[in-house]
C-alpha cells in the first residue's frame, strides 16, 4: 500500500498524438492529459563517453496512485523535465503504479 504522504510532486501526464504540419508530414506531439501526486526519486545516473561527447541518462523512479489508461506509450513531465516511461508495474491489487523512467534531455 502505498503512503500517501509520500505523494508530494505534481507530475503532468502527457499522451503522445499525430498532427500533420503544411508540408503533409505526421509530427509527434504531446498533449496533457491528467495532473497527479507521485513521489519521484533518482535511481542512476549513468555517464557514456562516445567520440569525445558525454552523454549522461538519468532514471528516476516514480509512485503513484492507480491511473485507469496509463501504459508505456505516455511519459510524464515534472519541473520543466520530461520522463519518458520504460517500464510501468501495478502494485497492491491495482491501487497503485510504480513507473521506472528516463529523464529526456531533448524535451
Amino acid at each position: 500500500m502505498i503512503n500517501l504522504g509520500t505523494l508530494r510532486e505534481r507530475l503532468t501526464v502527457q499522451v503522445a498524438s499525430g498532427a500533420t504540419n503544411t508540408l503533409g508530414e505526421t509530427v509527434l506531439t504531446w498533449a496533457s492529459s491528467s495532473s497527479v501526486w507521485a513521489s519521484v526519486e533518482g535511481v542512476s545516473a549513468r555517464e557514456a563517453l562516445a567520440a569525445g561527447q558525454s552523454d549522461v541518462t538519468l532514471t528516476h523512479k516514480v509512485r503513484l496512485r492507480f491511473l485507469p489508461g496509463l501504459d508505456q506509450n505516455m511519459r510524464f513531465s515534472w519541473r520543466g523535465r520530461t520522463l519518458e516511461i520504460v517500464s510501468l508495474l501495478e502494485h497492491g491489487n491495482r491501487s497503485e503504479h510504480e513507473a521506472i523512467c528516463q529523464e529526456n534531455r531533448d524535451g
